[in-house]
């Protein structure tokens, strides 16, 4: 049994070993790789740096040439008769032939540096693609961009906890405060409640209670205009029955009186209209259907028309 666990762990460990040197040969061929990329780029940047030189060194020529055609432009412009028009065409052309030239190197030179960058950058995706047992923590890092990014969400988020933080500690202070006050106002109110029995009852075992009281005298005010209204309501039904009571009297009953000689601001004289005002309302009803069967009979028609004058008179 031992001997078979031997077994069994060497080859475990063989096992191990052979993947570890796949894994040895798999970076070798990646370093062989990445190695000749870099002699590539070497390659590139010194061809690039004498490109550069070259352009440099044009740079230089062209700049003196124009310096001298500068010279003599300002010479030109001193004495114009000393140089031919033959001298400056030239000049002219060569600085043209010379910027076209510069032009074309420049985009050439733009154009090799963007193959060099997607060269690069595809060199670089299949090293990832072929390098499957690379640090997690390298892929875990982050540009500095972002990170910059990251950090001032942080920064946000913090500054947004801050004010929360103020906001929650002022409503649990206006909170506090609120509490503070309801129990002033309920021990005012017990105070009252007990000064007000005190002073009704004289009983400290009952205790009145404020808002009955309130409710009560509520009530006991709406009763009190509804008296009020209905006073009203009698008193104007009272004086329309006096208008009423005033025309259909006759009028030498209305102003009959047994002293015809006491104004009619006396004492006496009121009495006895107040004692008509009553006899007539008392009488109404019998009147008024002893009038509405004279209209229906059609007789004393005399006595209606000796009172029409009467009424266009007192009108």
């Amino acid at each position: 049994m031992i001997d078979e666990r031997l077994f069994a762990e060497v080859d475990l460990l063989k096992n191990d070993l052979a993947v570890a040197c796949q894994k040895l040969e798999s970076k070798s061929q990646a370093v062989v790789i990445v190695h000749d990329a870099l002699r590539k780029c070497q390659e590139e940047r010194d061809g690039f740096k004498r490109m550069a030189e070259q352009v440099m060194n044009r740079y230089q020529l062209l700049r003196k040439t124009l310096g001298q055609g500068s010279q003599w432009g300002t010479m030109s412009i001193k004495g114009l008769s000393q140089l031919s028009n033959k001298q400056l065409a030239s000049l002219l052309v060569e600085s043209r032939e010379a910027n076209n030239a510069l032009q074309q190197e420049l985009t050439d030179m733009k154009s090799k540096l963007c193959d060099t960058m997607g060269d690069v950058r595809l060199l670089r995706e299949q090293l990832k693609a072929r390098s499957p047992d690379h640090n997690p923590a390298e892929h875990s890092r982050l540009t500095a961009i972002e990170k910059q990014h990251v950090v001032l969400y942080i920064e946000k988020l913090t500054e947004q906890i801050k004010e929360l933080q103020q906001e929650l500690a002022r409503c649990s202070d206006e909170k506090q405060e609120l509490i503070i006050e309801r129990d002033i106002y309920r021990n005012k109110c017990d105070r009252l409640n007990n000064e007000l029995n005190y002073i009704l009852n004289g009983d400290g075992r009952k205790i009145v209670d404020i808002d009955a009281l309130i409710m009560e005298k509520k009530s006991i005010k709406y009763r009190l205009d509804a008296v009020e209204e209905e006073k009203r309501l009698a008193m104007a039904t009272l004086s329309k029955y006096q208008r009423i009571i005033e025309r259909k009297m006759p009028k030498s009953s209305s102003v009959s009186s047994d002293c015809p000689f006491t104004p009619n601001d006396s004492p006496s004289h009121l009495t006895k209209v107040t004692s008509c005002e009553t006899d007539s309302l008392r009488r109404m009803p019998s009147t008024d259907s002893d009038h509405q069967s004279q209209h229906g009979q059609g007789t004393e028609q005399p006595t209606d028309s000796s009172v029409e004058p009467k009424r266009t008179g007192d009108n």
